[in-house]
């Protein structure tokens, strides 16, 4: 199941990849920023937290990160070296000091950087974990942070793609092979569109939230928000605490109370050619995160977070995961096979994922900024050899190119 996650992730780490910016790095190792700058970030993190987040790049691509979860209070902060071979485009960070009491000076963490655009950064500890299977992945128990440049409050009014950063106990109620662990109920959004509206100063939005089989949900929507430093804030029609925030480039999140999980995405504007996007040899880097842990299975030890590598092949997206980042050694694996499927809106794509354990149906929103491509999808979870109550949890990936 783990490599089936990874590989899907693969391919949305692909998209991601799309709103890098500029330079065949990707930015993820300080190799697109050459003079010494600090950037300054905002984001959110499953199960809601929220972070500000600054990195500082000298001219040699080394740098400095600092990093603060507001809702624990916990600081970070350490050092950051860009990686190269197969792992371009990741900076692996070490803490030096840190307030949590889970974080030990000198371990690692690693991120992906668009300089000025997002942070896709992964806390550590960062190890070796296995799927069950006998192979080991480069991964972490904990969720990845995703950050978008901290900007000034938009002036204009603005359509927008999101898929879902689902809480615990999310079932995608979309595959054959069972039913939800936790009852229909537990069945939620896995995609949608939202319209942000600017007039005097407030902010307004409304939401159409999607099943992941496309059947739409009832819309809900927040009006007479305030904006400072970039977030919008405000409380929506279902009486939820909403902070919500995009950049000139066009990434968006929203964060929704902690336990209710986020929603992550990109502007609406332009309509992806698969084929291009589809170019034969174009490389993408991310992380593959599982929102909920495998709740048949105990013992199940693979990362909820994992690192992948993607390749395009003209029609299709096979990825692999790594054993280890630092070398950018990945672990053999056959992987699986992205398929795009359809573009219901502009850059809004469903596809399916095929690897051993079946197909599965997935969304992405894709986008593309200073010629590279972004991506973030969801698809559903299951393990082919379960019988009965099936988990179908939400799988997560995000993705950055790493080549033209």
């Amino acid at each position: 199941m783990r490599g089936k996650i990874e590989t899907w992730f693969v391919v949305l780490v692909s998209l991601l990849l799309v709103s890098c910016g500029g330079g065949g790095g990707g930015g993820g190792g300080g190799s697109a920023t050459q003079e010494s700058t600090t950037r300054a970030y905002v984001g959110t993190q499953t199960a809601g937290d929220f972070w500000t987040w600054s990195m500082t790049t000298s001219s040699t691509g080394n740098g400095t990160f600092t990093a603060t979860n507001l809702f624990t209070g916990y600081t970070y902060g350490g050092t950051a070296t860009p990686l190269s071979g197969n792992a371009t485009g990741f900076t692996k960070l070490t803490y030096t000091t840190s307030t949590d009491p889970g974080v030990t000076p000198g371990a690692s963490a690693y991120m992906i950087e668009i300089p000025d655009t997002v942070v896709m950064a992964v806390p550590g500890p960062f190890t070796q974990l296995n799927n069950g299977d006998g192979n080991l992945y480069a991964g972490s128990n904990n969720p990845p942070v995703m950050a978008v440049a901290q900007g000034e409050c938009p002036t204009s009014s603005g359509s927008f793609n999101w898929v879902m950063v689902p809480p615990s106990g999310w079932c995608s109620g979309d595959d054959s092979q069972g039913t939800c662990a936790n009852g229909p109920s537990s069945i939620g959004p896995a995609y949608g569109t939202a319209e942000i509206t600017v007039l005097g100063g407030l902010y307004g939005m409304t939401v159409q939230p999607h099943l992941l089989s496309g059947t739409s949900q009832a819309s809900f929507t927040m009006a007479g928000a305030s904006c400072s430093g970039g977030v919008i804030s405000g409380t929506d029609s279902l009486g939820r605490a909403l902070r919500v925030a995009f950049t000139p480039s066009g990434l968006f999140f929203i964060d929704l109370p902690r336990g209710q999980g986020s929603m992550v995405g990109a502007d609406a504007s332009v309509t992806v050619d698969f084929s291009e996007f589809l170019q034969n040899g174009r490389t993408f880097i991310g992380w593959n995160f599982m929102s909920i842990r495998d709740f048949q299975n105990p013992s199940y030890t693979a990362p909820d977070t994992a690192a992948v590598l993607g390749i395009a092949n003209g029609t299709t997206i096979n990825g692999s995961s790594f054993l280890d980042l630092d070398s950018g050694t990945l672990q053999p694996y056959s992987g699986a096979t992205l398929n795009f499927v359809s573009q219901p809106s502009p850059g809004l794509v469903t596809y399916t994922n095929q690897d051993s354990d079946g197909t599965h149906d997935g969304v992405f929103v894709i986008k593309q900024v200073a010629g590279k491509y972004y991506y973030f999808g969801i698809t559903d979870h299951w393990e082919g050899t379960h019988t009965g109550a099936d988990e179908m949890a939400g799988q997560n990936i995000f993705g950055i190119e790493t080549s033209q």
